[in-house]
């Protein structure tokens, strides 16, 4: 864990005059706020300024230029720069542009800017050439392959150069502290110091500061403090409506180690339209994932989600067949040549197949392209581990790109998966885990899925501790499904495709 903490940190000191003498610590750490209120959701501000900068610079450009690349009509102008902003946009988000660890630094964030703006001209120029070519089959522009790309390549600079501008002024908001949430967690002890801890990782440097109010100040137990004593308000004296005015609290996170704190002065906060969350929710809701080591099973029963309508398993089964039609067609000439790579790198079949688990507990074969020598698992079964001296050189190539995985769209035709779900495991796997891990296989309520938001969020697991934290982010996905998630990951999953992280 980074050790530089994302909290505010303040040394104790005499209040300022003219404050109130019963808050110390809280009032020191109020005067460094901002004088506004803060911005909530950085990302979709990101994603909104984005969208004004992209607009802007192509409108700009492209009223200037526009005769010089023989586009004459005003409505061939406004529908290049909209498939141009649009598809932009799509490629910025695949990319994990807006993802929380891209918004740390302006280094981080050009990482994946760089990344979706030098796919942009090989996604445009099919789309200039063949789309609008279609629709405006007199026009050079679009009729032609190499104007189409040197269009692509102008709107890919104009987007670079909108997004780099862009991210400049975002970061300059965000080290003035306008991203900054400020979060009162009622609580000392062990899920406070797990708050605590969440919070000094990286990703939330700048995006929140914290304030901590002892149990006992609300009427509760006496709980030991794990939190470092400059972050808590500890005079009894001040309520809790009286912290959260001074400190302009945007939400109050209950983290008390038992039930006996008193529930009024949470009512309170809550009547005076400050979110009042319960610590396994809040911890959801940052973390994208149900922590096995807090939750509950009655915290489950109880709380919102795991709603799956009908219509929602058929909306989902539709998107299947066509997404895996659409994938399997665009895919075929990179099978055809993974095939023939396979078949003269030596002896053995070129499909691979293997027993896994899918819904209700349900065996199928599930199909890969075969990535190891044939003796493989001549001592049994076993995951794939670090440099696997099984797997041949062109296997290493095509689990790099996962290549391997896309014959599983006959398994997504056939109905035994999902383009989205939890990743299926071996039935002597799924034995193995379900006796040490609690509420395992939970994951099995769903079909199985070639990808998902376990490995949007998690690397390659090779063993029983990352089987429990995938576990978590495949709980959370059931628990919050819809098909715009689904959609949302199926985008994203560029992103790992792209990425070395976790290949093996």
């Amino acid at each position: 864990m980074n050790n530089k903490c994302s909290v505010m940190e303040t040394e104790l000191a005499a209040p300022p005059s003219g404050t109130s003498p019963k808050l110390t610590t809280a009032v020191l750490q109020a005067h460094k706020k901002a004088f506004f209120p803060s911005i909530p959701n950085a990302a979709a501000l990101l994603f909104a300024m984005d969208f004004v900068f992209l607009a802007l610079v192509n409108l700009a450009v492209m009223n200037r230029i526009h005769a010089r690349l023989d586009i004459l009509a005003q409505k061939q102008t406004f529908l290049v720069i909209a498939i141009s902003v649009v598809t932009t946009l799509m490629l910025l988000y695949a990319a994990g542009c807006y993802r929380r660890d891209a918004m740390v630094r302006f280094a981080t964030a050009m990482i994946p800017l760089g990344v979706a703006l030098g796919f942009s001209a090989a996604v445009l120029t099919p789309l200039f050439h063949f789309v609008l070519g279609s629709f405006y089959p007199a026009e050079l522009v679009f009729r032609s392959i190499s104007r189409s790309a040197t269009l692509a390549l102008i709107s890919g600079g104009m987007s670079l150069a909108a997004g780099m501008a862009n991210r400049l002024a975002f970061f300059a908001m965000s080290r003035r502290h306008w991203f900054e949430r400020h979060i009162l967690v009622v609580g000392t002890g062990s899920r406070a110091k797990y708050i605590y801890d969440l919070f000094c990782e990286d990703k939330y440097k700048g995006y929140a500061s914290l304030t901590f109010v002892p149990e006992q100040a609300l009427g509760g137990s006496l709980i030991a403090s794990e939190i470092p004593a400059h972050l808590v308000a500890t005079d009894q004296r001040c309520s809790l409506e009286e912290i959260t005015s001074v400190l302009r609290v945007d939400s109050v996170v209950v983290a008390a180690e038992n039930d006996t704190v008193p529930l009024e002065p949470l009512l309170t906060c809550k009547t005076g339209g400050i979110p009042v969350f319960e610590f396994n929710t809040f911890i959801e809701r940052e973390t994208g994932r149900v922590n096995l080591r807090w939750v509950d099973l009655s915290w489950l029963v109880y709380s919102h989600g795991f709603e799956i309508r009908a219509m929602d398993v058929v909306l989902k089964r539709i998107t299947d067949v066509v997404g895996a039609l659409i994938m399997l067609w665009a895919a075929l000439p990179v099978l055809a040549v993974a095939a023939l790579a396979i078949a003269l790198e030596g002896r053995g079949p070129i499909l691979f197949r293997q027993t896994r688990v899918t819904q209700g507990n349900r065996v199928f074969e599930l199909f890969k392209l075969r990535t190891m020598c044939v003796d493989a698992e001549r001592n049994g079964a076993q995951w794939a581990a670090k440099k696997d001296p099984r797997i041949t050189p062109v296997g290493m190539i095509l689990r790099r790109f996962r290549i391997d995985e896309i014959p599983q769209l006959i398994n997504v035709l056939r109905g035994e998966m999902s383009l989205v779900g939890p990743r299926p495991e071996r039935p002597i796997f799924v034995e193995q885990l379900a006796n040490q891990i609690g509420m395992y296989n939970l994951r099995h309520s769903v079909k199985a899925g070639i990808t998902g938001w376990a490995q949007l969020n998690y690397p390659y697991g090779a063993s029983v501790e990352d089987a429990r934290c995938k576990l978590e982010y495949d709980l959370f996905y059931m628990k919050h499904f819809s098909i715009l998630r689904d959609l949302a990951i199926i985008l994203q999953t560029c992103r790992i495709i792209l990425s070395p992280q976790g290949v093996r």
